[in-house]
């Protein structure tokens, strides 16, 4: 079986998971990390991605690009854009609705789009890649989006990874992938119900109801925060080991803008350890005139200090619930995706608005979106579309519940749900416990998803039936509302047949 590459690129990291001979793997860079930071750095004979790119950050160097993920939207909101702008040293020209980053190289200002930038991140994904396959020919991949994003952003991702020297199979929404990562609805088609995809990263927070049906995902409401992640987090946490140096030595380093990102890499390492331990030694060299600091921080002082901002972290969720129309009992499975939802307390937060809910998080949060579409990947031998155009594709689909009662003492029973896929084969059984001679079989269009008020659409009587027995339904549903049903009574094998125009 050929493999494939699932690719995800976020604001402030990059994940590239490998399917192949039946397995997903995510593969590690060439430092040993799994995630690799989405971190640009321009210098005047090379460009670097990752982590010594990172580690630039401390030296305000104006040729370091982050955030990038961001202005890969056409349609950037202005406070979105103005996040950007701020985030970046390096200068940030936005004219006639194009984004460009000013670079100095080799004594000339450079510019750079965001979709140049785009391609640099996606080359170190393609060393990657082809050090995991030791061959550079046919690395084929899926890759990933926001939902907010503009239809033409995915046109740019998927050139940016194309010019990095991928095969693109097909562009898939972020939540698709969440779900896709955890196999719900793969295995049972008869399954049916509503997961909601958490996702915070870095930058931004995305929460977003899906319907999962006979296989296919319909997104049933969406929302987008630009100004909540993880980072928030990282600041609370640095801003607290600032007060404890200044009140330790009479020194603060929040006057110093280099001390303070030194003192926010060390508080992001504290943070990702606080969420495996109880406790995390934080160390900077020189932080401050010279000045090393070391503190030990445990994960209930950390806790304590974000507790109060969890609360913005969860408006989401029901602002999601109510664009979807549906209440937190609803929602059977909630798939926790991002790096920041590895902290314990905010797994906590928002698994306790859904008691009722399976919470699905055995894959590290930061991995989830990338393994989802490598296992999109695998199911597809050849790329989607010549244009790759899809992130979403509309199918027929059956608006309303299609329902059987076998007779009085079988009831109503839904034998195709409503937003099932078409076409489509659904076989339903019915026990007959009583003695009668003759059965009738009813089918109904319900009144939505309760069966109230239903329409009856056809009817068949089986007659010389010698209860007690079984009755077996077959419905075959085309594409154009075309309907064949099939009756069997079990215990005679007779069958009754009909069709009819839906």
């Amino acid at each position: 079986m050929a493999a494939a590459f699932g690719i995800h690129i976020g604001n402030t990291s990059a994940c590239l998971a490998l399917f192949k001979d039946t397995k997903i793997e995510v593969i590690a860079n060439d430092a040993g990390d799994r995630v690799t930071p989405a971190v640009v750095a321009f210098n005047e004979s090379e460009t670097i991605v990752g982590l010594a790119a990172k580690s630039g950050l401390a030296r305000n160097a104006p040729s370091i690009v982050v955030h990038n993920k961001k202005l890969l939207n056409e349609k950037i909101e202005q406070t979105e854009l103005e996040e950007v702008v701020n985030a970046n040293a390096c200068k940030v020209k936005h004219e006639e609705g194009t984004v460009k980053y000013e670079i100095k190289k080799d004594d000339k200002i450079c510019g750079f789009t965001p979709e140049d930038v785009a391609t640099c991140i996606f080359k170190k994904m393609y060393d990657i890649a082809s050090s995991a396959l030791r061959s550079e020919a046919d690395l084929r991949a899926v890759l990933t989006i926001p939902l907010h994003f503009h239809q033409n952003s995915r046109q740019t991702v998927m050139r940016s990874a194309e010019e990095a020297g991928f095969e693109v199979l097909q562009v898939i929404s972020e939540p698709s992938a969440a779900v896709l990562a955890y196999g719900v609805g793969l295995s049972n088609l008869d399954e049916e119900h509503f997961c909601l995809v958490y996702r915070l990263g870095g930058e931004t927070l995305d929460v977003t109801v899906v319907q999962v049906n006979a296989g296919m995902y319909t997104i049933s409401g969406t929302v987008h925060k630009s100004n909540l992640g993880g980072n928030k987090f990282t600041r609370i946490l640095a801003d607290y080991l600032a007060s404890e140096f200044r009140h330790r030595w009479k020194l603060d380093p929040q006057e110093s803008r280099r001390s303070m990102v030194k003192l926010r890499s060390a508080a992001e390492t504290c943070k990702h350890v606080l969420s495996t331990v109880s406790t995390a030694h934080c160390f900077v060299e020189s932080l401050c005139e010279g000045v090393d600091f070391s503190y030990n921080i445990t994960r209930a002082r950390f806790e304590n200090l974000i507790t109060s901002y969890l609360s913005e972290y969860l408006q989401p969720v029901h602002e999601v619930l109510e664009k979807a129309g549906l209440s937190s009992k609803i929602i059977a499975k909630l798939i926790l995706s991002g790096g920041a939802m590895k902290m314990p307390k905010l797994q906590q937060a928002v698994g306790e608005l859904f008691p009722d809910a399976e919470m699905l998080n055995c894959i590290s949060p930061d991995e989830v979106i990338a393994t989802g579409a490598a296992k999109q990947g695998s199911y597809l031998a050849r790329p989607f579309d010549p244009d790759c155009e899809h992130l979403a594709i509309e199918v027929p689909a059956v608006s309303r519940p299609i329902c059987v009662k076998v007779s009085e003492e079988t009831g109503l029973k839904c034998i195709i749900p409503a937003m099932t896929p078409v076409p489509v084969k659904r076989v339903q059984t019915h026990a007959i416990t009583s003695e009668q001679s003759d059965i009738t079989v009813e089918l109904y269009e319900a009144d939505g998803d309760s069966c109230g008020a239903p329409l009856l659409i056809g009817k068949v009587h089986l007659f010389d039936v010698t209860g007690p027995t079984k009755i077996s339904v077959e419905m075959n549903l085309n594409s154009v509302g075309g309907m064949h049903v099939v009756v069997t009574d079990h215990k005679s094998q007779k069958k009754q047949t009909w069709k009819l125009d839906t």
